[in-house]
């Protein structure tokens, strides 16, 4: 009894030196603990997201929130602004970037992801200059399915946004050919069925830092319709000015999610795979 107590002692304080030596090695195999632990509870969960109990009312405008990039800042705050009016919004992940500093942690990705937000493949490395590659485009498309669907996440891995908005004609027959379902570019959607390719209508607006709660009302009642779908593109929510564009003011974001939910016998927010 006495050796197994000290043997006890001894491990604590072996484990207590280790982390207070290698503190970066315990901290990772903590998260990856974690992560393993994540997945295996995604893995027992045979589930419909939230979001298919959701009808959608063919008499009101449809309104779509893509948050591009994956950034951590979706979470910590997009994500409470439309969970208080119960609303869902979609993420284009970028896996690679997955847990680092400014990017959602795969926990966080898979708490929005069980609360009905889609997750979409935006490519695994989001690679500039990629117009012409179209073969490393795909392989790049298709590790970043393979990573979500081996993480339990990969319901709509197989719905494409581009990264930098433009894609090659090319690289749409190739996509097509291997079971892709969809393509968001910049400003419209292409729907890839079997025999062939046709575009969605869609109105695509980019909240950049410069536009207006005003300016989006605007565009809102501008395109009040029973037949139109609206996609709201932001990345990162940010109050501070940096210069970025590409950033827009949680307070902004919450103006705008306040007047749908005044309006919400004319406009309603739905999920990317309930436009089709």
């Amino acid at each position: 009894m006495i050796i197994i107590k000290i043997n006890k002692k001894i491990y604590i304080i072996s484990l207590i030196i280790a982390a207070l030596m290698y503190p970066q090695t315990i901290l990772s195999i903590i998260n990856n603990a974690k992560n393993i632990y994540i997945a295996k509870q995604l893995s027992m969960i045979h589930m419909e997201s939230e979001n298919k109990d959701i009808d959608t009312n063919n008499d009101k405008t449809k309104i779509v929130f893509m948050f591009d990039g994956g950034w951590k800042s979706i979470y910590l705050d997009a994500y409470k602004i439309m969970n208080k009016y119960k609303y869902q919004g979609n993420i284009a992940i970028i896996p690679s970037l997955i847990g680092t500093e400014e990017h959602l942690s795969y926990n966080q990705l898979s708490k929005l992801y069980l609360q009905g937000w889609e997750l979409l493949n935006h490519s695994y490395y989001h690679k500039n200059d990629m117009y012409d590659k179209c073969d490393d485009l795909l392989s790049d498309f298709n590790k970043a399915k393979k990573w979500m669907e081996n993480r339990y996440i990969g319901k709509s891995s197989n719905k494409i946004v581009m990264p930098y908005g433009e894609i090659n004609p090319y690289l749409i027959n190739q996509l097509k050919n291997i079971g892709y379902h969809s393509i968001r570019t910049s400003d419209n959607i292409l729907i890839l069925d079997s025999d062939k390719i046709q575009y969605h209508p869609v109105t695509v607006v980019n909240l950049l830092a410069y536009i207006s709660v005003d300016e989006v009302k605007d565009i809102l009642i501008q395109n009040q319709s029973k037949d139109k779908t609206i996609i709201f593109i932001l990345n990162r929510i940010q109050d501070t000015d940096d210069g970025l564009e590409s950033i827009y003011s949680k307070e902004k974001l919450q103006q705008i999610i306040s007047f749908i939910n005044e309006n919400e016998d004319k406009f309603q927010v739905i999920t990317y795979s309930q436009i089709f």
